[in-house]
């Protein structure tokens, strides 16, 4: 819990909140009421008595749930309380502790006022309409949902939908849960870092909220592995769960890493944003994909080439998986393999794939550095891409060519250019004029969109690779 300064007190919550928007809040929200009371700690749940002389000064009312500060020295602690039947209601046990308050010792609270004039935004996701919980409006569109005997949680109300939420929390769905707790599992730091930023940076849940637990079963150190993930994540020591869990499978002398918001409340408002995802377009679709293909995904290669990408499923997945494949506009480049993953093979395929991903100016794989390269190098070390890459990139030169003049563009002989450049993978991205002694070749709007595919293809693939070096 970590201590902020505004307007010259120590402020502190245990209301998930950032920091940031804390001291913010503290600078613009008004006070309803202020009062003093007596605090009794004696009993499980520390209680206060809001009195009715003071009470009736409000509409306040039993059952309103508040946003409160209690205030002692130059310290004041933020939390959420119910107000009870004769005004009782429950104190923070952190508030007791933080503040050092005393059984029966008199002290100030503070009720902030709710501003309950928000409006609307279009294309956003309403947090307010979450069933379940109790909400509290604030300034600077921002809610605190609250669930009876749980923790409370300060987020803007309103999330639009980008193409960082769709990734992130198709990536989760992917390599995480959300039934209880939230967490998500993984091996590679590169995702567990989108993970963390994107919650920050769409929901305002900071770094600090999430702990860790490492997944080992390696004859290296464990001790090792654990300030890897520690430096790789910004992570500190009291962050991660005190034991280490021994994996069923064999892991990497680094493990797994699984990272856990152990609040109920962050697992509801996941919950709640995944369902409204489900009706997504079609490029909307391809981030849901990529997210999927972050978790779930693989790209093999072999001698020729870029050999099969993947997506692992689970029979309770299955469905869902294919209507996002189906969405997405790629469902039949793929084929089912063992009813357990689906498999995009072949380069025609490939081919479809990365035009359909890159046309709409969407990386596949992006965030798993190692998969993205295999699927774009792998692609572009295709024999087939190099080969035609060779020819393409002499046509694009000009209007048309013969073949004497492709052979000499090349530097070489190739007597069997022409029966090459007829064959059918070809004949969309080239152009035989016949009717012309000699005949001419040139190429096609579809040839110099595949140009300009693989010239962006390199692009990303070059810019991986010196990612991995530095």
């Amino acid at each position: 819990m970590a201590e902020l300064m505004s307007g010259g007190y120590s402020i502190y919550s245990d209301i998930v909140i950032d920091n940031n928007v804390l001291k913010e809040l503290c600078k613009k929200e008004q006070i309803l009421t202020h009062f003093e009371t007596k605090v009794s700690t004696m009993s499980h749940y520390p209680y206060a008595t809001f009195l009715a002389k003071e009470r009736h000064l409000t509409s306040l009312k039993t059952k309103d749930v508040l946003i409160m500060r209690a205030v002692k020295d130059n310290k004041k602690f933020e939390f959420v309380s119910k107000l009870y039947k004769w005004g009782k209601f429950l104190v923070s046990k952190e508030a007791v502790n933080v503040l050092g308050i005393k059984n029966q010792e008199i002290i100030k609270f503070e009720i902030i006022k709710e501003n309950k004039d928000m409006g609307t935004k279009n294309n956003c996701l309403d947090l307010s309409e979450i069933e379940g919980v109790y909400k509290i409006f604030r300034e600077d569109n921002l809610i605190t949902l609250y669930k009876t005997g749980g923790t409370s949680i300060t987020l803007p109300r309103f999330i639009e939908i980008t193409p960082d939420l769709i990734e992130l929390c198709f990536l989760v769905h992917g390599d995480g849960s959300y039934k209880e707790k939230l967490y998500f599992v993984n091996k590679n730091p590169e995702l567990h870092r989108f993970v963390i930023d994107k919650f920050y940076e769409v929901l305002k849940i900071p770094k600090e909220v999430w702990r860790a637990r490492l997944l080992f079963n390696h004859d290296s150190d464990s001790s090792i592995a654990k300030e890897k993930w520690k430096y790789d994540l910004g992570l500190r020591e009291e962050q991660f769960y005190p034991s280490i869990s021994k994996c069923v499978l064999n892991t990497s002398e680094s493990g797994n890493l699984r990272i856990v918001i152990d609040k109920l409340i962050a697992a509801r408002v996941f919950r709640y944003i995944f369902e409204k995802l489900k009706n997504l377009d079609e490029k909307q679709s391809l981030f849901a994909l990529n997210g999927l293909l972050f978790a779930e995904g693989g790209a093999s290669i072999e001698k020729n080439g870029i050999h099969k990408i993947t997506l692992s499923f689970s029979q309770q997945e299955k469905e869902m998986f294919e209507s996002v494949l189906r969405t997405a506009g790629v469902f039949e480049l793929a084929k089912v393999s063992q009813n357990s993953r689906f498999c995009i093979e072949g380069w025609e395929n490939h081919y479809k794939l990365f035009r359909t991903f890159f046309s709409n100016e969407i990386v596949p794989f992006e965030i798993h550095s190692q998969r993205c390269r295999n699927a774009l190098g792998g692609f572009l070390n295709h024999s087939f891409t190099k080969t035609m890459e060779k020819y393409l990139g002499v046509l694009n030169k000009g209007d048309s060519f013969t073949i004497q003049e492709i052979m000499k563009d090349l530097g070489h002989r190739n007597t069997s250019l022409r029966g090459t450049l007829r064959k059918k993978q070809y004949s969309r991205f080239v152009k035989f004029d016949e009717s012309r002694n000699p005949f001419k070749i040139s190429i096609t709007q579809e040839g110099r969109d595949f140009l300009m595919l693989t010239k962006k293809i390199r692009e990303v693939y070059n810019a991986k690779c010196r990612l991995k070096q530095s």
